[in-house]
């Protein structure tokens, strides 16, 4: 069904962005409940977000609790791919991955620096989003 697909021109678009707002969800018996919303940087890859952060973020203790979430990636002229799903949460070894996503984000003279930097904050973890549920605009 149309807008509900990852078809070669959104994975275009997809490759194209740079952030993905992801939704968590608070604890629930805590004073605000809503959901939490982070902008990360991502690789969309074999039908899949990957997103690396530390494991001490609100996002990843969230997706701890609850691993359902979504999604959105936008573009001011009215494209956009929203995606829920179920993250699966990985602690182990994702430098290499974490790597590769600092790349598509940083020039060759940043790029050890900020490696550098984002693993002096501590532990990282690699979320994993199987989107379960597309609903794609503006793509034909």
């Amino acid at each position: 069904m149309p807008g509900h697909e990852i078809t070669p021109e959104v994975e275009k678009f997809l490759a194209s962005q740079p952030n993905l707002i992801l939704a968590t969800l608070r604890r629930p018996s805590g004073e605000v409940r809503g959901p939490q919303l982070s902008p990360v940087w991502y690789i969309w890859r074999d039908g899949a977000f990957f997103i690396s952060t530390t494991t001490a973020t609100a996002k990843w203790k969230n997706l701890l609790r609850d691993p359902h979430c979504s999604g959105i990636v936008d573009h001011h002229d009215g494209h956009y791919v929203y995606v829920a799903g179920v993250a699966e949460l990985d602690d182990g070894d994702v430098y290499d991955l974490t790597r590769e996503i600092v790349r598509r984000y940083k020039t060759p003279e940043e790029f050890g620096p900020y490696m550098e930097s984002i693993y002096e904050r501590g532990n990282r973890g690699l979320i994993r989003l199987i989107p379960q549920r597309i609903v794609t605009r503006e793509f034909d």
